[in-house]
């Protein structure tokens, strides 16, 4: 037996004990709402906060991940997730990415943090060619990192490691051209995902718009890292992230200390395959007097059509949502992120009601997106009586002025109670809820053959202190929609593009303020009844 499989071996057999079994004994098992969502957990864990979800190009095999014991749990599936197997690796067990290559090599980083003398808070690169079962030995990558994140050419030779730089508080990435076994892993190999244009653009707080360029000394105070995406064409690659700043003008005890609210949407671009890169401003917090909104919290998730269309989603208390009711928005741009749509509301909640908290997302097919979140239809990120429960969301005609949204919950039962913390590793610094339990962000893909969302998420509504499960939802329906349509409230003046919201009448009663029919009503129309789940298979994230 090789080292690695021997390796692999007693890792599976440790991962298989620390997996306890499913609390619940039932599943979202009938298809719920008009998409159709199924859901199955994958064990009770310690380690359940921030999954990654990676499919492989044949629609079968499927990858979950999250950090934590020290390094990272993995659960795998040949059969497009309706069973799944366990294993484990040693590294540093901080932030996990994951990604599959054309060829169906898996890809898995382990955030190594915070490293060693000679390697500080570097990534632990493993490969695997058999879909996830078993792990090479690490290599390394990166230098002094905070979150990172994986992504590939489109022909799979080359492929890269982007992250958020703690000393330079700025963007970079680290290359393989050999499939992930090498990597460039000095510092002089880093490539920085910043432009000389940055040095002379205004801060955001001295009247840096969208558009115009992002000023390094924002960039340089504190960034948010996101993914980097790239485009069909090979050529135009996108690095996401949020951006805030030490001028603020709101007290800097709010939002993420000392820096205050989070300012700013960036979107990093290059046309010459990631040798340079320019800056743009995708979106700005709107200030009015002393206050301002908070835009764009820890994580912007991006992601690019086929067509070369870059979208990009997050939550915001923009168009005028009082306190805390974050609620999700995405912008696009048609043009290589050189300019940028005005931001489009998705969930159905009205701004004073409930909130919205991360953001994930996927393209479907040119102008066809999907979108998930956690929404709570009582409360905020900062009450600790709130009931959060993932949300899903389809958009088509998404990349125009008039998009059609349909929204429907993942599931007929709550992932969370309580509060959701929304400032990193600064959790309990600031005002508002400290519970990071959850961490700082979950996953949806698209099944590259069948076209139907999966979503990955975290789950500790009904768990003792510690404990929770990742659950994995599945797609079965194609999300026709036969329902009446409702319009979506419009927003305020300067607010988003107005947008045609279709969901499932609320038959439970006259449409509540959030302008949402309650899970029960969806369950009802869709012929579900609340059953148990069938529930088989955390970490708290360095931010």
């Amino acid at each position: 037996m090789t080292r690695s499989l021997a390796y692999a071996t007693v890792a599976a057999l440790a991962a298989a004990a620390m997996l306890g079994a499913p609390l619940r004994a039932g599943a979202d098992a009938t298809p719920l709402g008009p998409f159709g969502f199924t859901t199955a957990a994958l064990g009770t864990t310690s380690y359940y906060g921030e999954p990654s979800l990676a499919i492989a190009p044949d629609g079968r095999h499927e990858l979950v991940s999250t950090p934590g014991g020290g390094g990272v749990n993995y659960w795998y599936s040949a059969d497009a997730g309706h069973t799944w197997g366990t294993t484990s690796t040693q590294c540093g067990g901080g932030d996990s990415a994951l990604d599959f290559l054309p060829d169906g090599t898996a890809v898995s980083a382990d955030l190594n943090f915070p490293g060693d003398q000679n390697n500080p808070a570097d990534s632990c690169i493993r490969t695997s060619h058999d879909f996830g079962k078993t792990w090479s030995d690490y290599s390394r990558a990166g230098m002094e990192q905070d979150r990172q994140w994986l992504a590939h050419s489109p022909d799979g030779k080359r492929l890269f490691l982007v992250y958020h730089d703690f000393i330079a508080e700025a963007e970079w990435y680290s290359q393989s051209t050999d499939g992930g076994v090498t990597w460039t892993n000095l510092p002089s190999d880093q490539v920085p995902v910043n432009s000389a244009d940055q040095v002379s653009a205004l801060p955001v707080a001295a009247g840096g718009g969208t558009g115009s360029s992002a000023s390094i000394l924002d960039q340089g105070v504190n960034t948010f890292s996101g993914p980097m995406l790239v485009d069909p064409d090979g050529k135009h690659y996108y690095v996401v992230y949020s951006i805030s700043d030490a001028q603020s003008n709101a007290n800097p005890t709010q939002g993420v200390p000392p820096f205050g609210p989070v300012r700013a949407l960036v979107v990093a671009r290059s046309s010459d395959g990631g040798a340079t890169w320019t800056n743009t401003l995708a979106d700005v917090a709107q200030v009015s007097g002393t206050s301002e909104s908070m835009e764009n919290t820890l994580f912007p998730w991006g992601f690019i059509d086929s067509a070369g269309t870059v979208y990009v989603v997050f939550d915001s208390t923009r168009d005028g949502a009082p306190g805390d009711h974050f609620h999700q928005y995405y912008v696009y741009s048609k043009d290589h992120g050189a300019t940028w749509s005005a931001p489009v509301k998705v969930d159905t909640l009205g701004l004073p009601d409930g909130a919205a908290a991360y953001a994930t997302g996927a393209a479907v097919s040119p102008g066809v997106i999907d979108i998930a979140w956690y929404q709570s239809n009582n409360g905020t990120p900062s009450d600790d009586s709130s009931v959060w429960t993932p949300y899903f969301a389809q958009v088509t005609a998404a990349d125009t002025a008039h998009p059609a949204i349909r929204v429907q919950p993942v599931t007929s039962q709550p992932n969370h109670r309580g509060g959701i913390c929304l400032q990193g590793i600064l959790c309990g610094v600031g005002p508002g809820s400290s519970d990071r339990s959850l961490a700082d962000f979950f996953m949806l893909a698209v099944n590259p053959v069948t076209g139907l969302a999966e979503i990955a998420y975290a789950d500790n509504a009904s768990f003792g202190s510690g404990k929770g499960e990742v659950v994995v939802a599945h797609q079965q329906g194609s999300g026709v929609v036969t329902s009446q349509s409702i319009p979506a409230p419009t927003p305020a003046a300067g607010g988003g593009t107005p947008a045609a919201a279709i969901q499932t009448p609320n038959t439970a009663g006259a449409p509540g303020a959030a302008g949402v029919a309650s899970l029960a009503a969806l369950a009802l129309l869709a012929g579900v009844r609340p059953v148990a789940r069938r529930r088989r298979g955390r970490r708290a994230g360095t931010g």
